[in-house]
Formats: structure tokens, C-alpha cells, sequence
């Protein structure tokens, strides 16, 4: 195993270097105005005009402080320390966010209120995307508003951008991985400025590293190989150090540019280009290698650019309407290879999406304790398909929507909330194009009647005393099954019907002037017509998805934030949650990829005088079920992930007024060796050196 002597060497000359930086620091801290703001135009629910909307659902809201705080390189990595999230990496080294165990797949992620996704399984990856130009993420859970539209099943992920101030911003970071990776440096710059009624954002960030390195304490295993034809090998996949196939690359664009002629209207023009290439870690316990597909693989290409325009206009002082039009296009390109060499190269994937669409969304306050919200939102999904790089696309379309209307009345001096919705959601295949035999001989499917579902929604809060709010909301959420489950399979599944979500939850918010803040919330989650493969033979002769499983998911969050002096504070965040499989027929009641424990602990603390500031995060995520024996394997051996608690840190030095800082920051301090999922052992330590300027 590889020695931690040149690791301590480095991670003392950074901290040395910090320490060396610190009498550069002024004695007094002078806090300047942070020079950009939240972009009110990416938020569907606003906030301060429609808060008990907001306040009804058990939400986050992730800052670029909390980013700053972890360290945070990309939004999975800022998503990983919320309460009721968990992040995981496996196949395609693709980061898995579940929301209360909803998989990505089930919930709604947006990107300034319009949808991010793949057309043809649904979820996309979040760690291409850095956080240069990211000014909030807002993560509700449960029971989101009607006006967010289709898919929401377990709730909403909203990556709000920055816009510029009237101050000129301009910030510069470059970091280098210093221990734990090959080569590996990031490097970003942003730019905002606004001049009379015209102004723009523009940022770009790099990251890249040649491998990471796997814990100390990793032990390689026997796998097999198993190759269609050839038969099964079983050998060593992985023999430690560098992780084999873990390099990665990707360069982030982002522009924003403004007018805004008057008080009452705003026309925005977003763009946004991403570029990655990377490997894909493989499997220590299996591998599959056919002729024409490999999981020995590279994602050579995964690729995203998009343009949203967006405006808003204020007719009157209570009647308010914005529109948004979007274009957003996505490429990738999977390259399967014969061994872990990764040397010859067996087939080149293709899978090109795009979705076009625009959405309606309008607030009228009728008087002054009652608004009337709507939404329309209406777009068109195309998947192109080919799995080796001779053949023809296959080509899929298809349409979503969703209409809504929302009232919220305040009452009883506005200390008591009532908010009422529905949504009437439909989901429309006009064409399906296959090519079975990969051969070039491109069949159309028949495609399923018009699928469709009523979603209504309550929730009420209630202020009790100024420090103590009370909440609690009931929803039922669907979610449309994904092109890639309706024509999985021997015949496709032209019969799939959406999942359907009831999700309740309930809490109580105390606050504390600004030294104690408190929020207890219960769940529940009712989910039905779950869609999945694990269904019996004899039910499911050509191997499709069905809408088989019942599951309920009950449990509840706690999340607190202590501040006993303004340098230092204290945040906890824990979830429990009970994940009961009701299906008819099930072999267990366990369900599978969901933790019953999950704790994340941050403390912050500024040093007197010198302000070095110290971040120390705690995560800890209980045992989960990889696999476990279903209806259609009642044999089939449970494997669980493992459990894991890890430690972060970081230390920032400010000087130079605080234009400059220099930080160090290290992940997994204690080198833990553990697999979140089964099969994937995640990196072991590593630590970075930054610099930040900013004016």
C-alpha cells in the first residue's frame, strides 16, 4: 500500500503556508457586499411573496455559504449535506440523489425552474455541474407546489443561478489536489456587472484529475467476468491504489444577460454549455462483456447546452405574469471495451436528447389575504438511440404537461396559512423507434394512449407565537413512467400506468432570535403502482417493467442550527426513515437503496483577531439493501451497502481585506474504506490547496 509520508508533507506545507499568510490579515473584518443576487425569474415559488407556499413541505435551502463550507465542487457535492438527501456514485460514476429514498428518476430537478433531465431514463448527472454561477439550491420534500408541474413524485430539486448587483463582481479560485488524486486541479472565474437597465453574468470553470486513490485500508476481492460468448472468469477487477478508470474532465460555461426597463418588467436570456469526459470505475464483483457492449467502459462525450428565455411583467400592482421558453440539448457517447485495459475498443453508444417547451406562470392577489397563482407548462422530449456507431438513429418523441392553479389565503392577522391546488398532468408517446437485432433495421412501435392524472394538494401554516410556526400539507404526486421502461423488455409495456405518491408531512419551526433555530417534521409516504422488473415469471413472460410493488416510507427529520457566539456555530441535520415493502407477493419487507439513518453535523468556528476560518463536517449514513430476493428471484442473495461515517474539513485564511483568501481542504479525513454502493468502494482520503480572489 501506498505511503501517507508524502501526504503528511504536503497537507503541512499547505497548512504552514495558511499559517505563514495570516499576519497579512487585517484586525478588523470588514464584510463586503457579496456582489450578486439570487435570480428571482429561476424561482417558481417566490420567495416573500408566496412564503407559506414554500413553508408547507419540509425544504432546504443550500447557500453558497454551506457550499463554501464543504467545499463543495460541483451541486451533488452540495446536495450531500442536506437532511433527507443521499448521494451515491455507481454505474457511468453517476451520482444517485435520492430525496427521502425517491431516486432521482422520481423527483423533479430543475435548473432556474426549468427541467434537467435525460429524455430517455430520466436523470442527469448533478456533478457536471459546478456551482460558479449556482446562488441557491432549494430541496423540498413531500409535498411541492402544483405550479412546479409534472413528475414531482417525492419532490424538487431548484438550482437558482446568480445575477449581477449594481457593484461590479469579479472572483478567481484555482486549486490543487495536494494528496488523494493524480494531477488534479480546478480552476474558475466569474464576472457580473449591471449599468442602467442592461446587465450580465458570465462564469467558466475546468476540473480534472488523471485517477483517484482508493482508501489504504482497500482489500481486493475475486470478481467475475462474465462474457456473452466466452463464458465466466473470475479474477481480481480492482488491485488498489489508483482506482482504475477514474479520471475525468469538465469545462463549464454559464451567461446570463438582462434587461430591465422598468420596475415592473424583466427579460432574461440564459445559456449555459457543459462538456465532460470520463471513466467509468468498474464493478469489483461482476462485469458483463457482449460483442457489441461492454460494462468496461468510458463516457467519451456527455455533453449539455441550453438557452432559456425568460420575462416577467407586473400589469398592476396585483396582477403579475412570467413566461419561459426553452431549448436545452443534450449528447453522450458510451465506449464499451474488451477488458480493464481499456485498450481495445468494442462499440461506440450514441444517445442524443433534446426538449423543447415554455411555461405560463401567473399570480393575482385579489386582496390583500388572498392570491390566486396559476401554471402551464408544456414541453417535448426527443430521444435518438444507436448502439453502435454504424447504424441509423431510432427516434422517440414525447409530450408533457401540466395546468394548475393554486390559492393561498391568510388569515387571523396572516398568522394562519391555508393553500390549495391542483393539477391536471398528461403525458403523450407519438413515436417510438426501435432496432432490436442492432442491425440497422429500425422498427416504429406501437405507442400508448395519452396517460393522465389529477394531483390536488392542502396545506396549511400556523404562526402560534412569533418564534413557533406549525405546518402540515397532504399531496398526491404522479410521475409518468420513462421511455426506457415502457420499451425495456422482450414487447413493450404499452399498459404502464404513472406511480402515484401520497405524501404527507407535518412540523413544528422554533426559532430563537438568531442563536437557536429548530425544525421537527414527520413524513409519510404512501407510494403505489411502483414500477419495477421484480416481478414473478410467470406474471411477466417478456421481462417488462410493471406496476407492481406498494411501498410506504414513514419517518421524520430534525434539523438544528446553534449559533452561541456570532464566530462559531453548529448545524445538525438527521432523518429517519422506515421503508416497508406492501406488495402482493413480495418475498421481503425490506425495500432496497433506502438508509434508515442519515446525520450530518457542521461546525464552524472564526478565529479571533487573524480570522482563519474552520469548517469541520460529520457524515454518517446507515446500512441499506443493494439487493435483496424479490418475486422474481426469491433465491436472490441480499447484499447490503455498506454504512459509513465520514469527516471533512477546511481551513480559510482571509487577508487583503478579504479579497484574498487561501484555504485547505480535506475529504474523508480518516482514509475510511467503505462502499455506499455495493461494489463501488469510494475514494479514500484527499485534500486540495485553493486560492480565491474576489473584487
Amino acid at each position: 500500500m501506498k505511503s501517507k509520508l508524502g501526504v503528511t508533507c504536503r497537507f503541512g506545507f499547505a497548512l504552514a503556508l495558511l499559517m505563514a499568510l495570516s499576519p497579512l490579515t487585517p484586525q478588523v473584518y470588514a464584510e463586503d457586499d457579496k456582489g450578486y443576487e439570487e435570480y428571482s425569474l429561476g424561482e417558481i415559488v417566490v420567495s416573500g411573496k408566496g412564503a407559506s407556499v414554500r413553508d408547507i413541505a419540509i425544504s432546504d435551502e443550500v447557500t453558497v455559504e454551506d457550499f463554501e463550507a464543504v467545499n463543495a465542487e460541483s451541486v451533488a457535492d452540495a446536495l450531500t449535506y442536506v437532511p433527507g438527501v443521499q448521494v451515491t456514485y455507481g454505474r457511468k460514476a453517476f451520482p444517485s440523489i435520492s430525496l427521502h429514498g425517491f431516486d432521482q428518476n422520481r423527483i423533479l430537478t430543475l435548473i432556474d425552474g426549468v427541467p434537467y433531465y435525460e429524455t430517455k431514463y430520466g436523470g442527469m448527472d448533478l456533478n457536471q455541474i459546478g456551482l460558479e454561477s449556482v446562488a441557491r439550491i432549494d430541496v423540498v420534500k413531500g409535498a411541492p407546489s402544483v405550479l412546479y408541474g409534472a413528475n414531482a413524485l417525492g419532490g424538487v430539486v431548484n438550482i437558482i443561478t446568480k445575477k449581477p448587483t449594481e457593484t461590479p463582481y469579479l472572483s478567481a479560485t484555482g486549486e490543487y489536489g495536494i494528496a488523494g488524486m493524480d494531477d488534479a486541479y480546478k480552476a474558475s472565474l466569474a464576472h457580473g456587472m449591471k449599468v442602467g437597465n442592461f446587465n450580465y453574468w458570465l462564469s467558466y470553470a475546468h476540473r480534472e484529475w488523471d485517477s483517484w486513490d482508493l482508501s489504504d485500508d482497500f482489500e481486493p476481492r475475486v470478481g467475475e467476468i462474465v462474457r456473452r460468448p466466452g463464458g465466466t472468469e473470475e479474477t481480481i477487477i480492482e488491485d488498489g491504489d489508483e482506482r482504475l478508470n477514474s479520471d475525468y474532465k469538465t469545462d463549464n460555461f454559464w451567461a446570463k444577460v438582462g434587461v430591465e426597463p422598468s420596475e415592473d418588467t424583466e427579460v432574461y436570456l440564459n445559456f449555459h454549455y457543459i462538456t465532460t469526459e470520463k471513466g467509468d470505475p468498474a464493478n469489483l464483483d461482476s462485469i458483463r462483456v457482449f460483442s457489441d457492449f461492454s460494462h468496461f467502459d468510458r463516457i467519451t462525450a456527455y455533453d449539455d447546452w441550453g438557452l432559456d428565455l425568460s420575462a416577467d411583467h407586473a400589469f398592476t400592482d396585483r396582477f403579475n405574469l412570467q413566461a419561459k421558453l426553452f431549448y436545452h440539448d443534450h449528447n453522450d457517447d458510451y465506449a464499451s471495451y474488451s477488458d480493464q485495459t481499456y485498450t481495445e475498443q468494442i462499440a461506440l453508444s450514441t444517445y442524443k436528447d433534446y426538449i423543447l417547451g415554455g411555461m405560463l406562470l401567473g399570480e393575482y392577489q385579489m386582496v390583500d389575504w388572498n392570491t390566486l397563482r396559476a401554471a402551464l407548462h408544456y414541453k417535448k422530449d426527443s430521444h435518438e438511440q444507436r448502439d453502435i456507431e454504424d447504424l441509423p438513429f431510432a427516434e422517440s418523441q414525447a409530450y408533457t404537461g401540466s395546468a394548475s392553479l393554486e390559492n393561498e389565503t391568510r388569515l387571523v392577522d396572516d398568522k394562519l396559512s391555508l393553500v390549495a391546488g391542483i393539477s391536471y398532468d398528461w403525458f403523450d408517446i407519438s413515436k417510438a423507434e426501435d432496432d432490436p437485432e442492432t442491425d440497422g433495421n429500425i422498427i416504429e412501435n406501437d405507442t400508448p394512449d395519452m396517460t393522465d392524472a389529477f394531483n390536488p394538494m392542502i396545506g396549511a401554516t400556523y404562526q402560534l407565537v412569533d418564534s413557533v410556526q406549525l405546518f402540515a400539507s397532504v399531496a398526491k404526486k404522479t410521475r409518468f413512467p420513462t421511455l426506457s421502461q415502457i420499451y425495456s423488455g422482450d414487447e413493450p409495456n404499452l399498459e404502464l400506468d404513472p406511480e402515484t405518491a401520497i405524501n404527507y408531512t407535518a412540523g413544528v419551526a422554533y426559532a430563537y432570535e438568531s442563536l437557536f433555530k429548530l425544525q421537527v417534521a414527520p413524513f409519510f409516504h404512501d407510494i403505489s403502482d411502483y414500477i419495477t422488473r421484480d416481478v414473478p415469471p410467470t406474471e411477466n413472460p417478456y421481462s417488462q417493467y410493471k406496476n407492481y410493488d406498494e411501498v410506504e416510507m414513514l419517518g421524520f427529520e430534525v434539523s438544528a442550527e446553534v449559533r452561541p457566539f456570532t464566530d462559531l456555530s453548529f448545524k445538525i441535520g438527521y432523518m429517519n426513515n422506515n421503508a416497508t415493502n406492501k406488495s402482493d407477493g413480495r418475498v421481503t419487507d425490506e425495500v432496497a437503496k433506502v438508509p434508515e439513518h442519515t446525520l450530518n453535523v457542521g461546525i464552524q468556528y472564526t478565529l479571533p483577531v487573524i480570522r482563519t476560518r474552520l469548517n469541520v463536517n460529520m457524515l454518517y449514513v446507515g446500512e441499506s439493501y443493494y439487493q435483496l430476493p424479490n418475486p422474481d428471484d426469491p433465491d436472490l442473495e441480499t447484499i447490503e451497502n455498506d454504512d459509513y461515517t465520514l469527516f471533512n474539513a477546511k481551513i480559510t485564511q482571509p487577508f487583503l481585506s478579504d479579497r484574498l483568501e487561501t484555504f485547505v481542504a480535506v475529504d474523508n479525513i480518516f482514509d475510511e474504506d467503505y462502499e455506499p454502493t455495493s461494489g463501488y468502494p469510494a475514494p479514500g482520503m484527499r485534500a486540495w490547496l485553493g486560492l480565491t480572489f474576489r473584487m
